[in-house]
């Protein structure tokens, strides 16, 4: 299976956060925070007119309705009109982590004819700000809805290459996330090209969670607590014939209350001496069950490596619970750790899904648990 990711890991070697940050790639830990926690200095706001109504837009940087503040050093959006809060610089080959919750107050008209509340972040976000529904930029969308945080949708960045199966959602046969199916191209439409996650792990209702993306040239990959849930290839404006590799960061007012905040970003450093090497101390896990972990050490065996996600492949993997380091979790040469496994009560028998290991660079390579529930 083609990866075009890695036609970029030279490109990358070149390509720092933005012209600022160029001396920062090396750093493996820096991160840069892109909100002070106090006002929205160098953030725009756009927004449309209010719904159901002629009024003409509010436009740029006009919020008298006060949609998008800052409270206890959160960005609250109040969600009454639809637009979004954007980055005034532009960013690209960089690992973005923030916290999301959901407020309690929803507008008409329900988001998406449904009562789930509904936000987004737009990445490689570009002009014109009304593009698309007349408030978001021209984007790729990591669709933060509540229950289904990590999604992708198409806001007019292009088209992408993913793995995918076919999902039964409401009735209907969509496409979602499998990195065990064949690469294929979604389609190129605004608010079209739906992918599914790849299953569920979003925190119960006020919770914050946290949301991660990766961004390595054309290629992206959506993280949620600490779960690969999304990856995507090659992006591609096919109108200009290339690559969409960098843009802005948008956050999104889509008819809900949501709160987001430490809001932190870091260059990729694709320097790296050897694919690291991980292993198992047994390559399936059986019997795992809701009342008793079943425990999986891992030792590493090669360079000092970074870990930034674990990942589960299999059609009931937000059955499975980890309880997973606090990410990202660097592991020396030689020293082992240990992941305590179980499943949701209820979890039916015989169910296996394959556990694997991420860092910022892609999956480690040649690693592989199987799990099995009891």
């Amino acid at each position: 299976m083609k990866r075009p990711f890695y036609h970029f890991v030279l490109l990358g070697l070149f390509l720092g956060l933005n012209k600022s940050a160029f001396a920062q790639t090396k750093q493996e830990s820096t991160w840069k925070s892109i909100f002070n926690g106090k006002d929205l200095s160098n953030w725009d706001t756009y927004m449309r007119q209010p719904e159901g109504t002629n009024q003409k837009p509010f436009g740029l940087n006009n919020d008298p309705l006060k949609v998008f503040t800052v409270s206890d050093g959160a960005i609250h959006v109040s969600g009454q009109l639809w637009g979004g809060v954007s980055t005034k610089d532009e960013y690209e080959n960089y690992h973005l982590r923030f916290k999301v919750k959901w407020g309690e107050k929803k507008w008409y008209p329900v988001p998406n004819d449904t009562i789930k509340r509904d936000a987004g972040l737009l990445y490689h976000a570009t002009g014109p700000f009304n593009f698309a529904y007349d408030c978001w930029l021209r984007s790729s969308e990591l669709q933060i809805q509540e229950g289904e945080i990590g999604d992708f949708f198409g806001v007019g960045a292009g088209s992408a290459e993913f793995p995918l199966q076919k999902k039964n959602v409401r009735g209907k046969s969509l496409d979602q996330y499998n990195p065990d199916a064949p690469l294929q191209r979604n389609a190129d439409a605004v608010g079209g090209g739906r992918v599914y996650r790849s299953g569920d792990f979003e925190l119960p209702h006020g919770q914050w969670n946290t949301c991660e993306l990766i961004t390595r040239g054309a290629d992206a990959v959506y993280i949620v607590n600490g779960y690969v849930v999304n990856r995507l290839f090659n992006t591609y404006r096919q109108g200009i014939h290339q690559q969409t590799t960098r843009g802005k960061i948008q956050f999104q007012s889509e008819g809900a209350e949501v709160f987001y905040k430490n809001m932190e970003l870091r260059p990729i450093n694709f320097n790296r001496k050897n694919a690291p090497h991980l292993v198992a101390d047994q390559s399936a896990l059986k019997n795992i069950n809701a009342d008793k972990p079943e425990l999986l050490k891992i030792t590493n065996s090669g360079d000092d490596v970074e870990l930034i996600a674990v990942e589960l492949i299999g059609n009931a993997n937000d059955q499975f619970v980890i309880n997973l380091p606090s990410f990202p979790f660097k592991i020396t040469k030689g020293k082992s750790f240990t992941l305590p496994v179980s499943v949701k009560p209820g979890t039916t028998a015989n169910t296996i899904v394959k556990f694997r290991l991420e860092t910022v660079l892609g999956p480690v390579p040649d690693f592989e648990v199987s799990l099995e529930s009891k």
